[in-house]
């Protein structure tokens, strides 16, 4: 069965990309050169990819983290609603610890490089490769080296969950209000407030502050997935 899915996946693919590959077909440049020459302009982001999927196209984008929104809540419930036994209670054996020197050593370590570095790929994503969905991840996985590398059931630390429900919550409303500030300005929903010929207000602020937001909330979500995963610490 896996080897015909794998040959049906090679047929489609060579259904789409065939043509592409094949044909001599000069693809219409519009778009592309509207974008090389009006993106830094319009948006203040020299990396274009973040001037179409924080401007051009936030639309889409804030309906991606209403998604991923929708998906980390019910992941979140569903894990909570499994059977108690699955998550470990009094009378049954104890896990294993999850916590060795080589895993404390290296995850104290690497936790805050990594999260220093989520934090410049999110305030830096208008300039360089980078944004509030990958900088979320990195984030998030600093954070989860830092759960790793304590105890099992150890003493609260600073990934207290209601903190990260916390900082979930606080980064959408600043989401909702980053949509609707353009409406204080006169301008258009999803409209950069900022894009002014005097440039008191630098435009790309509107975008650091989208990619802030975005981060937040991918990195807040991701981690409380990880810690519920990990089973160290079940809600009543």
């Amino acid at each position: 069965m896996i080897y015909v899915m794998g040959i049906v996946s090679i047929l489609l693919l060579s259904l789409v990309l065939g043509p592409m590959i094949i044909s001599d077909f000069v693809w219409p440049h519009i778009a592309r050169d509207f974008l090389l020459h009006n993106g830094l302009t319009d948006t203040g982001a020299s990396n274009l990819v973040s001037a179409i999927y924080l401007g051009y196209r936030a639309y889409d984008t804030v309906g991606e983290t209403i998604v991923l929104l929708a998906a980390v809540t019910g992941a979140v419930h569903l894990i909570k609603g499994f059977p108690a036994s699955v998550h470990g209670s009094e009378g049954l054996p104890q896990k294993p610890k999850r916590r060795t020197n080589i895993i404390s050593m290296t995850t104290g370590k690497l936790a805050p490089v990594v999260m220093l570095f989520g934090w410049y790929v999110m305030f830096f994503g208008h300039l360089s490769p980078g944004g509030g969905f990958q900088g979320g991840v990195v984030l998030a996985s600093g954070l989860l080296f830092i759960a790793l590398g304590r105890e099992h059931h150890q003493r609260e630390s600073k990934l207290d969950r209601s903190g990260l429900h916390i900082i979930e919550v606080s980064s959408l409303f600043l989401i909702l209000l980053l949509v609707s500030l353009p409406l204080v300005f006169g301008a258009s929903i999803l409209e950069n407030p900022f894009s002014t010929t005097d440039e008191t207000i630098p435009r790309v602020i509107y975008m650091i502050g989208f990619n802030m937001a975005i981060g937040l909330k991918v990195g807040s979500g991701l981690t409380l997935l990880g810690l519920l995963m990990m089973d160290m610490k079940h809600d009543d």
